[in-house]
């Protein structure tokens, strides 16, 4: 598998939201839940990225799967594991 790497300015806050809210949607929470999350879970991260210049795809997927992991452990795992799984 070949290693992505992305670049801070290609990073979309909104399209990482929009994919946390899909998990959270999974697990059968509510709306305003997942968009409570979703914030959440992209404060951290974007924390995390700091003064980053750039990063892999899959730091990044674990970075937000272990933020998310605070509030929902299934939506997590599911966030984490969904390309493996279907």
């Amino acid at each position: 598998m070949k290693t992505q790497i992305i670049r801070k300015e290609d990073y979309d806050s909104n399209r990482l939201s929009i994919a946390v809210k899909g998990a959270v949607m999974a697990n059968h929470s509510m709306s305003g839940q997942a968009e409570d999350f979703a914030a959440r879970v992209i404060h951290k991260v974007e924390s995390w990225l700091g003064d980053k210049t750039e990063f892999t795809a899959r730091e990044l997927r674990l970075q937000t799967a272990a933020a998310l992991a605070d509030y929902d452990p299934d939506a997590a795992y599911f966030y984490e594991n969904e390309k493996r799984m279907f």
